[in-house]
């Protein structure tokens, strides 16, 4: 009796101190937020490279830590090539100007994009064999794109000027099973850190353990020498030896050499002489014409779709990771779900629109404010957001729970501001031009709630004892001016 009893004993401590480690590292997590002052946020970090640039936030900012997210801006130069990379945390990249095209490397999905197989010759000669690849994605300047924990991509610029995107990382995603460190793995190329504020420390601890007494050197030689070798390298692929790699791939000493690229100076954005050859659907004729009709882009993208399921069905593919929509564009102003011709639009992504959000428990949201135009005092009931300015000018007012303004401040192109869950925010653009800015969130059905609607749906009574009004002014207040929270000064002083 006495053993079952102690191992049931056993268990629950192991149970109990297990959900105690886990409430401890959520609640040291969510201290992060007892922000007093909110800063808008530039990159703190540059990595230039052959054909682009990638800039990065330092991810112990006290505003990143309390949203439990990292940031990074990459510039592709036409022809440049963003190296095969994955990261442990989900992403969600907004295009801010420029086209491409995608592609990614799901385990278990068929190579359905190939070119027709080799066959021999009348002489006997072997012609050389045809690709075959997984599935390419388009995108261009507006478009979010959702990329799962672990999947390798890799993007192309295929336009004619440079390629910005802004890619948020939710470290602190169920997905990433590791700390909230921000880390992204390489396939190839020799990259450079883009996180240094958060890797130097792991560094060092990996030159201590690589450090041998002098005592102890001669019998370590060798070793010595293979982890020289496989440190010369920052692609995954670098920690392995040249040898190791030519018998796993069963190729040639010469080919293991390069996959490891040792020596290659070019960094994670490479430019691709010529341009890059891929098996893609899209034939110039039909980019010619996308150009001519650029102002229904919302059609074709739903024809294209829907072609593509078609073929799909009669193909006998399944609706399924290997052939899910990723992408969908958000800026587009026909697409927009809030509209005030004087103030602006807002467009909103969710896992109800775009499916494969739910896996990444992500959303995100465009905002236009024209010229003076004010998106009225709102919060997230149920996400931290984060706010990146695309073009234009403006303000934001940001009030804590102790009614503290911890943000009131002008804002401009490349700035970054977060905003926690629940903390009232208000946006206003500038007078001499409008306000343009995209906003991630972390729930994939984040929800908004509107002061101005918190008032209509309350009883006069209980806003004319709140706030000490008489009925005519709560009235004013329940049914004057827009009914929406896209808001213009000059209309709502005409109303009255």
């Amino acid at each position: 009796m006495s053993k079952p009893f102690l191992s049931l004993l056993s268990l629950s401590l192991l149970l109990f101190a297990s959900a105690c480690l886990a409430t401890r590292s959520e609640f040291d997590r969510l201290n992060q937020c007892q922000l007093d002052n909110i800063n808008a946020l530039e990159p703190d970090h540059r990595v230039e490279s052959e054909a682009g640039l990638t800039e990065t936030w330092n991810p112990n900012n006290p505003e990143l830590k309390c949203a439990g997210v990292s940031l990074i801006r990459r510039t592709i130069d036409p022809n440049g090539l963003h190296l095969p990379s994955f990261s442990p945390s989900p992403q969600l990249i907004f295009i801010i100007q420029g086209k491409g095209v995608l592609g990614l490397s799901l385990p278990g999905c068929p190579e359905t994009y190939e070119e027709p197989r080799s066959s021999q010759s009348r002489q006997g000669s072997r012609q050389p064999q045809g690709d075959s690849h997984q599935k390419i994605r388009r995108f261009r300047k507006g478009d979010i794109i959702a990329i799962p924990s672990g999947i390798p991509y890799w993007t192309y610029n295929h336009g004619d000027e440079p390629l910005v995107a802004i890619s948020l990382l939710d470290t602190s995603n169920i997905a990433n099973q590791l700390d909230s460190t921000p880390r992204v793995f390489y396939l190839g190329g020799n990259p450079e850190t883009e996180f240094p504020e958060t890797q130097e420390e792991q560094q060092g601890r990996h030159r201590q353990k690589h450090s041998y007494p002098v005592g102890r050197r001669s019998g370590h030689h060798q070793q010595q020498e293979e982890s020289e070798e496989q440190n010369e390298g920052n692609s995954v692929l670098s920690g392995f030896s040249s040898e190791f790699l030519a018998q796993t791939f069963n190729t040639e000493e010469d080919t293991a050499k390069r996959l490891r690229s040792p020596r290659d100076e070019r960094s994670q954005i490479v430019r691709v002489e010529g341009g890059l050859r891929i098996i893609n659907p899209k034939g110039k004729e039909e980019e010619e014409e996308e150009k001519e009709q650029s102002h229904s882009h919302r059609e074709e993208e739903e024809e294209e779709e829907e072609k593509q399921r078609s073929e799909r069905r009669k193909n006998g593919l399944e609706e399924t990771i290997c052939s899910a929509k990723i992408r969908e564009n958000i800026a587009d102003a026909a697409r927009a779900d809030l509209y005030n011709p004087r103030a602006g639009r807002i467009s909103t992504a969710n896992s109800l629109t775009l499916p494969v959000l739910r896996y990444l428990r992500l959303s995100a949201e465009y905002v236009r404010l024209y010229r003076n135009g004010i998106y009225a005092p709102h919060w997230n009931i149920n996400a931290n957001s984060l706010l990146y300015v695309i073009r234009g000018e403006g303000r934001v007012r940001i009030v804590n729970c102790q009614g503290n303004t911890v943000f009131d401040n002008k804002v401009r192109k490349g700035q970054l501001v977060v905003v926690p869950q629940n903390f009232v925010v208000a946006e206003q653009a500038g007078e001499e031009e409008g306000l343009e800015y995209v906003v991630f969130k972390t729930n994939d059905r984040a929800a908004v709630s509107h002061v101005q609607q918190v008032f209509r749906a309350t009883p006069s009574e209980v806003l004319a004892n709140a706030f000490g009004l008489r009925q005519r002014q709560v009235t004013e207040l329940k049914l004057s001016g827009n009914r929406g929270p896209l808001v213009h000064p000059r209309s709502q002083s005409q109303s009255h």
